[in-house]
């Protein structure tokens, strides 16, 4: 019975992990990357409109 409670949980655990390790290395690859552009790492970002 506690098995059919935690096996779920873990599965579920084990997708969110991975998930956010991927998130995380590719936020890295994007950040240390020069040719990459993030709107969050951005400088000189400026509202559209404003040209």
């Amino acid at each position: 019975m506690v098995l059919e409670l935690l096996l779920p949980g873990l599965i579920g655990f084990v997708f969110v992990m991975i998930a956010a390790y991927a998130g995380s290395l590719r936020a890295l690859e994007v950040y240390f990357d020069p040719e990459q552009d993030s709107i969050f790492l951005s400088d000189d970002y400026e509202p559209p409109g404003e040209q």
